[in-house]
């Protein structure tokens, strides 16, 4: 046989012997190892090998040279002095004048092995420990798994026994426990239900094994977060409580409270799930009552009282104290009436609230009442009885509202409408007001005078009766059919009057709003026109009335000038010193009331002006000067409010004309003001621009507003004419431009279309003389 040499580097040398220790002549360690090394510190190298290790098998007293030679083709056992639980195993031999161990260190399970931080990649392939461990390994873990299941079957046995008997107690109460008791497995899916829950969900337990409580009770309503804690608590086999609007199988409802407990076996694992449904409807009621009660009480800014049954008070809130001056400590015990009321109260007030409260009733009404202090102030108090399920009263709640200022306040207004009465009496045209029904609510002298009728004849009949012919009174249900939806306008009509006399009056009627912008009847204005009639034929005489007439329109004027807009003033006035001295202290309610009343004042104020306006447009003389209209139409839009959505912008330069100055300023503030007023988009536009004739201007005001219906399109123009719910609109506005116009020897038309928007057109001549 061929004489063979190995040459081995030291990486392939590792692969085949990992726990290899090289040791020179003089017994030091020269390398060892890359898989000894992770159970041997750095420092062993170059080390002396006779220090550090002690030999096992053979035993030697002394390790040198000597015993180390004795050692060569046997095996060999031995330890680093440092670890005793590192034992080494394998041979000794020289190796070119140096002595090689190759070997492997002995673990008796392979938890030695991974307790030295050891892998199997550590070890040789063909190193036999491997599976000498493994083997005892297999044999340690079936003898753990033998004994481990004999102990398991023999706690079953005890606790297959005792579960039996506690299902057997536990069936036993489930069946007769009044509130619903269901088993279910551990994903929810229900096995068993006493018969409680049967009567309670209404479903027969056929219908209810096999399904979860979330499918038996869900309802579109039923509060989802509740429902995934219910889910939840069964994918984390944990205990839970929820609160869920439940349905039944007759389609009714009810509030149930589901209380689920996790039964776990021996080792902690959830094999059932038990839980109780209550039915706490009832519960669920009183609970959101009282809420809503604490929620009222703690924050209403009104005061609240809870007193018991005999109406002694048991607690107040702040507000009370605010308003009275009385602690908590002060009151408690006594009666309010006991504190509050003093002589001035009214006694039939005070004897309607003892007899209320003493019968267990509900009450509402104001009385005077006097603070800590002996002021006096106004209250309205309303109380409720809180009864027990059998009807007991047990407490009464009441809250108790400062009325004090709006008493004030109505008292002004009281006085202020007084002598708003006093002026449409004594105005000489008729006045009538009817309520939707076109029944007679209110009439002034002059009216009374024009018919021959008393207040008393008139009061409560129907304003058509007074009409002589039935084509006017189909007339007044026409108009009075136009006044619900917001429209005011003048006609004439044929009445009688109570001796029998035919009259033709000129009605100017109008809508009637109440405080919250309601229309609750009509207003109409009624001259007697019954001598213009029958002098119709006979022109200069005709003259002559309208001369007359005009005179007392201008008179009218004068006084509605000066007798109406003076207490307009002072009401606008008295509720602005009412805001100003009590800011904060109204509620919401009658913050609002406030501003309609306002908005009212401010619109009669509009409204009269208007009037005065229009009624002197043929007084005055015109004068005639160059004007620029560029300029009149900049300064128009620089003085009125245009709203941050709105443009307005002239389209080219605009001519200069011959004309009054005032009434052409008067004619485009109107259109441009009520273009700006009645736009409903959110990107509003108003152009103005001009064409030119040969002997005429006309000029163009564009918009992008709601537009004028085809059949309004020519009645828009005539006095009170106004076909829109705006608080601002007094219907006078285009009967004014239509007067410019028309003493001009002008012309005026409109082009509209519904939701896209108008163009007013003026025709004006290029001289006026």
């Amino acid at each position: 046989m061929s004489n063979f040499q190995f040459n081995f580097n030291v990486d392939e040398f590792n692969s085949i012997f990992p726990f290899y220790i090289l040791i020179d002549e003089e017994l030091k360690i020269k390398c060892i190892g890359k898989s000894l090394a992770k159970l041997l510190p750095k420092e062993f190298i170059g080390s002396s090998f006779v220090d550090l290790f002690e030999f096992q098998r053979p035993h030697f007293d002394e390790l040198n040279i000597q015993n180390i030679n004795q050692t060569f083709n046997q095996l060999v056992i031995f330890n680093p002095k440092i670890d005793a639980s590192i034992s080494l195993r394998g041979q000794i031999n020289s190796f070119h004048n140096n002595y090689l161990f190759v070997g492997t260190p002995w673990f008796s399970s392979i938890q030695d092995v991974v307790d030295k931080k050891l892998t199997l990649h550590d070890f040789a392939f063909h190193d036999p420990l491997l599976d000498l461990l493994h083997v005892l390994k297999n044999q340690e873990i079936n003898n753990e798994e033998l004994k481990e299941l004999l102990q398991t079957l023999n706690n079953q046995r005890k606790l297959l026994k005792k579960d039996k008997e506690e299902l057997n107690k536990l069936s036993v109460v489930a069946s007769a426990n009044n509130n619903g008791v269901v088993f279910t497995k551990p994903d929810g899916t229900i096995y068993w239900c006493n018969d409680a829950y049967v009567n309670l969900t209404g479903y027969s337990k056929e219908e209810i094994y096999g399904k979860t409580p979330v499918e038996i009770g869900r309802l579109p309503e039923s509060s989802v977060e509740q429902i995934r804690k219910m889910v939840a608590a069964f994918g984390n086999n944990e205990p839970f409580d929820v609160e869920i609007l439940h349905k039944t199988k007759s389609g009714k409802t009810f509030w149930s409270r589901t209380k689920g407990q996790p039964i776990k076996d021996a080792n902690g694992t959830t094999i059932q799930y038990f839980a109780m449904v209550d039915d706490v409807t009832k519960e669920k009621i009183k609970e959101e009552r009282l809420q809503i009660l604490s929620s009222i009480a703690d924050v209403n800014i009104n005061a609240v009282i809870i007193c018991d049954k005999d109406g002694k008070i048991e607690w107040v809130n702040n507000s009370f104290e605010n308003i009275t001056g009385y602690k908590l400590a002060e009151v408690i015990g006594k009666t309010p009436g006991s504190i509050l009321q003093g002589e001035e109260s009214n006694p039939d007030t005070v004897k309607y609230l003892r007899d209320q409260i003493k019968a267990g009733e509900s009450f509402n009404c104001e009385i005077l009442n006097y603070s800590k202090s002996k002021n006096k102030y106004w209250i309205r108090i309303q109380g409720q009885p809180l009864k027990d399920k059998n009807g007991e009263l047990i407490k009464y709640f009441a809250i108790e509202e400062d009325i004090s200022l709006e008493k004030k306040y109505y008292e002004s207004i009281k006085t202020e409408k007084e002598k708003y009465s006093n002026i449409i009496a004594n105005m000489n045209m008729g006045l009538l007001e009817v309520d939707n029904q076109d029944t007679i609510l209110l009439a002034n002298q002059s009216f009374c005078e024009m018919s021959g009728y008393t207040l008393l004849d008139l009061i409560g009949t129907k304003a058509s009766d007074l009409l002589s012919n039935i084509s006017d009174k189909k007339v007044i249900q026409t108009k009075n059919e136009m006044r619900s939806s917001g429209i005011s306008d003048s006609y004439e009509v044929t009445a009688k009057t109570k001796d029998g006399q035919t009259k033709f009056w000129m009605i100017s009627g109008a809508p009637n709003y109440n405080v919250n912008g309601e229309i609750v009847g009509s207003i109409g204005v009624h001259l007697d026109i019954t001598q213009q009639k029958s002098l119709e034929l006979q022109k200069e005489q005709l003259l002559v009335r309208l001369e007359k007439q005009n005179e007392q329109l201008n008179e009218y004027a004068q006084i509605v000038s000066h007798d109406l807009k003076s207490p307009l003033r002072s009401i606008h006035s008295l509720i602005s010193w009412i805001k100003e001295d009590n800011i904060g202290e109204f509620s919401p309610q009658s913050v609002e009331y406030l501003k309609m009343i306002e908005s009212k004042v401010e619109k009669m104020d509009h409204l009269i002006q208007g009037i005065l306006t229009y009624s002197k447009m043929d007084t005055l003389d015109l004068s005639s000067e160059k004007i620029d209209v560029n300029d009149v139409v900049k300064n128009i839009i620089n003085i009125i409010h245009i709203p941050d959505n709105i443009q307005v912008s002239i389209k080219n330069l605009l001519p200069t004309i011959i004309a009054d100055k005032y009434r052409i300023q008067q004619l485009f503030q109107n259109l441009i003001g009520n273009a700006v007023t009645y736009i409903d988009k959110i990107n509003g536009l108003v152009e103005v621009d001009f064409t030119e004739e040969e002997e005429h201007f006309i000029f163009s005001i564009k918009d992008n507003g709601p537009g004028i219906a085809l059949e309004n399109q020519e009645k828009i123009f005539k006095v009170f004419q106004s076909f829109t719910k705006n608080e601002k609109s007094t219907g006078i506005g285009l009967s004014i431009v239509k007067r410019i116009v028309d003493n001009y020897k002008g012309e005026i038309w409109i082009e509209s279309q519904l939701t896209i928007g108008t163009t007013f057109f003026v025709k004006l001549p290029k001289k006026y003389n």
